[in-house]
């Protein structure tokens, strides 16, 4: 007994001086218990803890996600330093559990994948066909208007009665992208559209749901959480099986002298012999499609959702918003073209997407080689957070950064202003967003649709909504329930 105890005391010993060597490599952080690391002060709120953590540590520290070091980025000076000036050293991904048992190998699509020469290609022909089939374009506005005008419709129906709108914007906004990657539109009502987007929602709940084994993957022996990877790598392989049939569709129907959409762009690239892209699994085309579709949908939907509920909650911004679009627009659909005609209005859309980053820590990155930010040196290898929440919530650039303001991006003349500093709703960087333009399109369509048609109300004696939101793959808000009051 004597011998044994001997035993863990030595063993208790040496790994604490493990772990002191470890942490020595890193810049400073809060003190991390041993296995769960930072995770307990973590559950009160990721990006609320981190704000108090910057204010002691500074804009580059070091948390554990249970024995996993996380270095964190806060400010502007950190973020645009680490993905503008060392783009090429931290923007790969890192290797987690949970995206290696639902996408594959790290080597597949876009989102996932580590940074270098596959990616860098299969992310330059997405880019290119996405732009060639009117992503951020003119030429796609006909689709996004009819799509927000359907919206409008469905709105109508609802008769001024109290309703979740969750559902219908999103599958509005999935449509365009539908539209653009797919080649087609779906109706509301059509089954199968509506089981892709139902298996779409389980699969970001379950995968939300999962997290816990990115740090701890042998807790996939507890049956509860192999319950819940079953769960989510189900989901992914419906969906990856609705999407796949999408695919063979194409190729039965290819023809290289007729590109429809962004899947015949893909098949046609394979066609030429595009070398990365061919050396790629045959199952790339279906990643990378996937990770269009998900990005075009859930975070576009989820800003227009935030949106509508802050307008709620601030009547006179509503009012203010309806008034610039009936001076300049009248009855008459929106247009891009228009847009400049519409400062507040869409100086109302960015103040939504800055009091609410719907990625307050980005996706994780990872670094390749060793660096040195703002004095601090980071190890490659490192798991990186680039914390965009302190960006758009930093009180040195937005005073009292609760308070929901469009005036923020208005100048003296209040035209808009191009506030570039601790601004950045989509990433900066290599892996800034592919569809940044595509997004912009369809915020300020859609939402000058919406505004142009209604105006929106709590249901009588509803309490004030939380603003707190819910943290998934992307910070969303918590259910709720509006009116909309047909304006004419």
């Amino acid at each position: 007994m004597g011998l044994f105890f001997v035993v863990l005391v030595l063993l208790g010993v040496y790994l604490y001086v493990q772990n002191l060597r470890l942490r020595r490599k890193y810049p400073p952080g809060p003190r991390a218990w041993p296995i769960v690391g930072n995770l307990r002060e973590l559950a009160r709120g990721q990006h609320r803890v981190f704000a108090e953590w910057r204010l002691k540590y500074g804009d580059v520290f070091t948390v554990w996600l249970g024995p996993r070091p996380a270095v964190v980025l806060s400010g502007q000076d950190a973020v645009k330093e680490a993905l503008l000036r060392h783009g090429d050293v931290f923007s790969s991904r890192p290797d987690l559990f949970v995206w290696r048992r639902t996408i594959g190998t790290r080597g597949k699509g876009i989102g996932t994948a580590p940074y270098g020469p596959e990616w860098k290609e299969t992310r330059k022909v997405a880019l290119t066909w996405l732009n060639t089939f009117g992503a951020g374009k003119q030429s796609l506005e006909p689709t996004i208007v009819q799509e927000a005008q359907d919206l409008v419709q469905v709105f109508k129906d609802k008769c001024g009665q109290p309703f979740d709108p969750t559902v219908s914007i999103g599958l509005s906004v999935a449509n365009v992208i539908c539209s653009v990657v797919f080649g087609r539109r779906f109706d509301h009502d059509d089954e199968r559209f509506s089981h892709l987007m139902g298996l779409i929602n389980r699969y970001l709940r379950t995968n939300t749901s999962s997290q816990a084994l990115n740090i701890y993957p042998i807790l996939r022996h507890v049956p509860s959480f192999r319950r819940k990877l079953k769960e989510v790598v189900t989901c992914s392989d419906d969906v990856r099986s609705f999407v796949i049939e999408v695919i063979q569709e194409h190729r039965e129907t290819f023809d290289p002298n007729n590109i429809r959409d962004v899947i015949d762009g893909f098949l046609l690239e394979e066609h030429r012999g595009n070398r990365i892209l061919s050396e790629l699994p045959e199952n790339n085309i279906f990643n990378v499609i996937r990770n269009l579709f998900l990005a075009g949908t859930d975070t576009t939907a989820t800003t227009l959702r935030w949106a509508l509920l802050y307008l709620v909650m601030n009547p006179n911004v509503q009012q203010k918003v309806q008034e610039e679009i009936d001076e300049s627009l009248g009855k008459q659909a929106p247009s891009m073209l228009l847009r400049e005609h519409l400062p507040y209005t869409e100086a109302t859309i960015r103040e939504a997407q800055r009091i609410r980053t719907i990625l307050p820590s980005s996706l994780p990155h990872e670094t390749t080689a060793p660096v040195t930010i703002l004095g601090h040196q980071i190890p490659a290898g490192t798991f990186i957070l680039p914390n965009l929440w302190s960006l758009h919530m930093d009180p040195k650039y937005w005073p009292d950064p609760e308070r929901f303001d469009p005036t923020r991006f208005l100048d003296s003349d209040g035209q808009l202003a191009q506030r570039t500093e601790s601004f950045l709703p989509f990433g900066t960087g290599p892996r800034r967003c592919l569809g940044e333009q595509l997004a912009k399109f369809e915020l300020f369509l859609f939402f000058t649709s919406m505004l142009q048609q209604f105006t929106f109300k709590l249901p009588e004696g509803a309490p004030t909504p939380d603003t707190e939101g819910i943290f998934g793959l992307v910070f969303s808000p918590k259910p709720f329930e509006i009116c909309a009051l047909p304006r004419f």
